[in-house]
């Protein structure tokens, strides 16, 4: 136990939790070794074979804090939602490794809770492989400064092999989009368009920051920064994985809107209040963690 804290000790330093809040992403590496990696790595595969066989299903139930999970498969790569509660492996790692105390101490939360997951899985080579500019927060049910990704290099992520691109300083605009995901129809006045968005990252002097990354390094990633990734060009067989975890710090507020994603088991849960935390009957604390609950490092 006393290695884990040790660990977080060396990991994290001041100067990162400034440079995530000045710029809304940084990157800490070597946060799991190669083990871990390759662990989660053959999960991901198991889970994507499996998730068509009525065993998965039966599994993939009872998450009331998120939408069931799915899968989407397009020219080259695949992503994967809300697994990661259904998966041992990835569940385990959920609980027991640093990610939890991590995202805590770069966003200085005194807890956090887990909300969702993505995985990307990138193994082609067309433009079609990069991931478009977007950021997150502008469809949340919640509010708050505290809902990062906390995004996971499984593989390496070099130049060619679609690394994250981040709008340095994004993390701090005042307003929110209306995304594309969201119904065109509906109005909310804190809401612009799109299409300011798409104007500001196609700027010749916006300030763009590209995160190559070996694997078990992460990026905390702010719910408001606009990234996207490049396009893998790598003409090799390899793929690119990086698994996300969505998380909720102290300032979290459950308020969605008209533009919001839409999350029924939760609205028929009874339990959301607007204005209020989310409940840990829902969302239970992974960090700071019980007393006697044994913790892992890498």
């Amino acid at each position: 136990m006393s290695s884990a804290i040790d660990l977080v000790d060396r990991l994290v330093s001041e100067q990162h939790i400034r440079d995530y809040e000045a710029n809304g992403c940084v990157r800490i590496a070597g946060a799991f070794d190669a083990d871990t990696c390759a662990r989660l790595t053959r999960a991901i595969d198991a889970a994507l074979q499996d998730f068509d066989t009525p065993a998965f299903k039966s599994r993939a139930t009872g998450a009331r804090h998120q939408n069931p999970p799915s899968l989407h498969r397009g020219d080259g790569q695949a992503q994967l939602r809300n697994f990661a509660q259904h998966v041992d492996v990835m569940r385990d790692w959920l609980h027991h490794s640093i990610a939890g105390e991590l995202v805590a101490r770069l966003m200085r939360s005194r807890s956090v809770r887990f909300w969702m997951d993505a995985t990307f899985v990138k193994d082609g080579s067309s433009a079609e492989s990069a991931t478009p500019w977007h950021n997150d927060e502008c469809t949340f049910p919640f509010r708050g400064e505290m809902m990062p990704s906390f995004w996971v290099a499984l593989t390496d992520v070099t130049m060619d092999n679609a690394p994250i691109v981040t709008l340095r300083g994004s993390n701090r605009d005042p307003w929110r989009y209306h995304s594309p995901m969201s119904n065109p129809e509906a109005f909310e006045v804190e809401h612009i368009p799109w299409s300011h968005l798409e104007r500001r990252v196609t700027r010749t002097d916006a300030p763009k920051d590209i995160w190559p990354c070996r694997a078990g390094d992460v990026l905390l990633i702010h719910p408001k920064t606009i990234h996207a990734s490049l396009p893998r060009t790598a003409q090799d067989r390899g793929r690119r994985i990086a698994l996300t975890t969505r998380w909720l710090g102290d300032d979290v507020r459950w308020a969605p809107n008209s533009l919001s994603i839409r999350i029924p088991s939760l609205e028929a849960s009874g339990m959301m209040r607007f204005g209020e935390p989310p409940p840990a009957e829902l969302f239970p604390v992974i960090w700071p963690r019980s007393a006697g609950t044994a913790r892992s490092g890498a």
